[in-house]
């Protein structure tokens, strides 16, 4: 069975189970937002043609039974299809594409987060520490130029590389995912494997955006030093 690497300590883990509850919790909130939006608009809507009927019927004295009735049922037909359209929006992989470089980070997390359920039990503290690196670069992709070599190499990561490795697993048969291959691994494996040295590049590559930033703390520790302390 593949396991998490050993070098993932489970303090980071329990830490990002707990980010993504909280994701989860402003995403639920997101969600309910959305559909409270859809049915006031569909109540408006109701409204509207229930009025209009009504002003009809007090202008011309009257409408038939027939009339009356199809303007209940429309209606009520409205009222159905605009509380239930449009679905709640989703992240697809072409979104990724397309998203801006500030936002490609937070598209990917919430992809990923849409494909959890079909990924194995196994995957679940990959996936969890995925989200944590995603939420460690996020602020950094906002400030690097969008079209240089560093922005070239994380749009590559998350929005070809981690999607084609989801989407090949996801077109496995379920019956197939835990057998072995050719090289002795299944699928399942491969998987995890996959979403781990993902997770990893992400956080190389958030130190390789730090490194400047790191570079310049340091230099101005070392002049306060010699400004301050050696002089002490």
């Amino acid at each position: 069975m593949p396991q998490t690497p050993a070098r993932v300590s489970q303090e980071i883990i329990r830490a990002a189970r707990r980010q993504r509850a909280a994701r989860l919790y402003n995403a639920r909130k997101e969600r309910w937002r959305f559909r409270l939006r859809r049915i006031r608009r569909a109540f408006l809507a109701l409204s509207g043609i229930w009025i209009a009927a009504l002003v009809a019927a007090l202008a011309l004295g009257g409408l038939s039974f027939g009339v009356s009735m199809s303007a209940i049922l429309l209606g009520i037909a409205v009222f159905v299809v605009l509380s239930i359209y449009p679905a709640a929006p989703r992240t697809h992989a072409g979104d990724l594409e397309s998203a801006s470089l500030p936002e490609l980070a937070g598209s990917a997390e919430l992809w990923l987060e849409g494909k959890r359920r079909a990924l194995p039990n196994a995957a679940i503290d990959a996936i969890d520490m995925i989200g944590v690196r995603l939420e460690q670069i996020a602020p950094q992709l906002a400030t690097i130029e969008e079209n240089g070599p560093a922005a070239r190499e994380v749009r590559k990561l998350l929005s070809e590389h981690l999607p084609g490795l989801v989407d090949s697993y996801t077109r496995i048969p379920a019956a197939l995912r835990g057998k072995p291959g050719v090289g002795g691994t299944s699928p399942s494996e491969q998987l995890l494997d996959g979403l781990s040295v993902i997770s990893d590049e992400i956080e190389a590559m958030s130190l390789d955006l730090s490194r400047n930033d790191i570079d310049a703390l340091a230099t101005r520790n070392r002049f306060l030093e010699t400004k301050y302390v050696d002089r002490d």
